[in-house]
């Protein structure tokens, strides 16, 4: 997990631009979503081009079923990890004991959320948060034009829609389950459409964080002294 400290981003752990402060796109997507952002938790920081940005594509896009199939258990192997690791830290933010977990829906597919898909995810991610709810249904995409206009850095607080409202996630401490967190555009908005469904807060769990340290210094820069800063861990899954 990225460690916070000087420039790293108060919302999604990237690089920021001051000591103490957001990210360019946090406060892009703060601003054009009209409400705060929730807090962001990612696994592992994720450049692109890397090992592990192609697992956490290739597990949903991969024209090969048996490919999918496998980068799906490498998938469920890092949250399962992070989850075990992390359990504590997610606690904190989101001010108590997660209540749901909500993986979150594909903008450019229909059907489940992609990670709804990776068999026995669910069980082990509400197993290691001791008990969670598991609601892979509970948000899907808005049917209008809040959801045509949600994209890359353009955030839409109606772009999701909230199953059962009442009985799911009002009053509850909800914690969105997410893959690739880029501007946050799409997991922002989700979590919008979770807070103005009741929801008592929301918290996003990130598999990768994507960086691109091949396009701006200050991605490379915070790659490294992220690398410098962090202990030594297995090589269990592709690493960032």
């Amino acid at each position: 997990m990225p460690l916070p400290g000087p420039g790293v981003c108060l919302v999604c752990r990237g690089p920021s631009r001051a000591e103490r402060g957001v990210c360019f796109a946090c406060e892009v997507v703060a601003r054009r979503l009209g409400l705060p952002l929730v807090p962001v938790r990612p696994a592992r920081l994720c450049p692109l081009p890397s090992a592990l940005y192609a697992v956490l594509l290739g597990y949903k896009e991969s024209p090969v079923a048996e490919e999918r199939r496998h980068l799906g258990t490498v998938v469920r192997a890092l949250c399962r990890e992070f989850m075990t690791v992390a359990a504590a830290d997610l606690r904190a933010a989101g001010g108590g004991a997660v209540d749901v977990v909500v993986p979150v829906p594909s903008t450019a597919r229909t059907g489940p959320p992609p990670l709804a898909r990776v068999d026995g995810l669910g069980g082990d991610v509400t197993g290691a948060l001791g008990g969670a709810a598991w609601a892979p249904h509970a948000l899907r995409r808005a049917r209008r034009d809040d959801a045509a206009s949600l994209s890359h850095m353009r955030p839409h607080a109606r772009g999701f829609v909230v199953a059962d409202e009442a009985s799911t996630v009002r009053g509850r401490r909800v914690l969105l389950l997410d893959d690739l967190y880029v501007s946050g555009s799409r997991a922002q908005s989700a979590a919008a459409s979770l807070r103005l469904a009741g929801a008592r807060s929301v918290v996003v769990a990130a598999l990768g964080r994507v960086l691109r340290p091949d396009r701006f210094p200050r991605h490379r820069a915070f790659l490294e002294r992220q690398a410098r800063r962090a202990p030594a861990r297995p090589r269990q899954f592709p690493d960032a």
